[in-house]
């Protein structure tokens, strides 16, 4: 038998969970990203912007292997889908036996942001307090959820980029936190000048979004999809990734003045933010150890809702 976790079977799992569990999940793997195996994502291309990338990974202290493919494909006439879709398949490492097929756009979009907070709470400046947020979308919300669960002890600005009316449903769902205000903006200058952390999730950026004078001392930027902040990457003083080697093909790597795995840091092998008044950015590129570990814990929390089906792989030695 194997189990299918369709979409909405992976949502209702989701929504059921904790925002503090997704913030500790990004942590263990984090931390324990030596114990994963993580090959290379394979990426391949196709006209329009559009891709596939595959992203395989072992964790053999849980018995896991996972394979998941996730590309973007530009709706056809009268097509009723998203532009991202990614599923993943789930092995047991010892046998090479399916155990699940899991749609993971929902895992992604949670993974994704979980790990924007996860980076936010690790390089902000002591008691940050104004968040500037462009691109509220589901990335945002995931990002904002989790990050929202490990600060409790202070009041926090939210200025929020205003576009399509997003910032409108955005106030209506986390008023639900009273320690939250927000603050609307009509400009990315606006949203970024007085803000101590900045965290992007906008998908799509033709230039940078400020001018260098608009980054406050101690700044730290997160952009999510890693777009609008080539002007930073001259003068930060320092960047932090989750894997080095995903991001040596930025245009300025060569032009850092610091660079460091997020691992490393949290390990207490290289340093973090050292003081009130670095200006730090963090490119974390997404990893295939987060989407294991993920639908993982997703697998342990299923609601016995998932679809379960006969699968009849071969069994015994078999001749053409």
């Amino acid at each position: 038998m194997i189990k299918i976790f369709d979409f909405e079977t992976c949502k209702r799992i989701g929504t059921k969970l904790p925002a503090e569990s997704f913030y500790e999940w990004v942590d263990f793997a984090l931390k324990n990203k030596a114990k994963f195996v993580m090959p290379a994502k394979t990426r391949i291309g196709q006209d329009n912007g559009d891709y596939y990338a595959c992203m395989p990974c072992m964790y053999e202290e849980e018995n896991l292997v996972c394979n998941k493919m996730i590309g973007r494909h530009g709706l056809k006439p009268g097509e009723k889908r998203t532009v991202m879709m990614s599923d993943l398949l789930l092995y047991e490492a010892d046998t090479g036996i399916l155990k699940a097929v899991m749609d993971v756009e929902y895992i992604t979009t949670l993974r994704t942001g979980a790990a924007a907070a996860h980076s936010a709470i690790m390089y902000a400046k002591k008691d940050f307090k104004t968040v500037g947020l462009f691109g509220l979308g589901n990335i945002m919300f995931a990002c904002i959820e989790v990050l929202m669960s490990q600060i409790t002890d202070r009041e926090i600005t939210l200025k929020l980029y205003k576009y399509h009316n997003h910032e409108e449903r955005f106030m209506e769902h986390f008023s639900k936190y009273p320690n939250v205000k927000f603050e609307l903006c009509d400009t990315y200058e606006e949203t970024v000048r007085d803000s101590d952390l900045i965290i992007s999730a906008v998908t799509r950026a033709t230039e940078d979004f400020a001018a260098d004078e608009c980054y406050k001392e101690g700044v730290t930027i997160i952009p999510i999809m890693t777009l609008g902040f080539q002007n930073c990457d001259l003068f930060f003083d320092k960047v932090f990734t989750d894997e080095i080697e995903q991001i040596r093909g930025f245009k300025y790597f060569n032009e850092f003045k610091s660079i460091a795995n997020n691992t490393d840091v949290l390990l207490g092998e290289a340093e973090g933010r050292t003081n009130d008044k670095e200006r730090i950015l963090v490119y974390n590129y997404g990893l295939a150890i987060h989407d294991l570990y993920f639908a993982a814990q997703f697998y342990k929390n299923s609601l016995d809702e998932e679809k379960e089906i006969e699968y009849e792989y071969c069994k015994e030695k078999f001749f053409m």
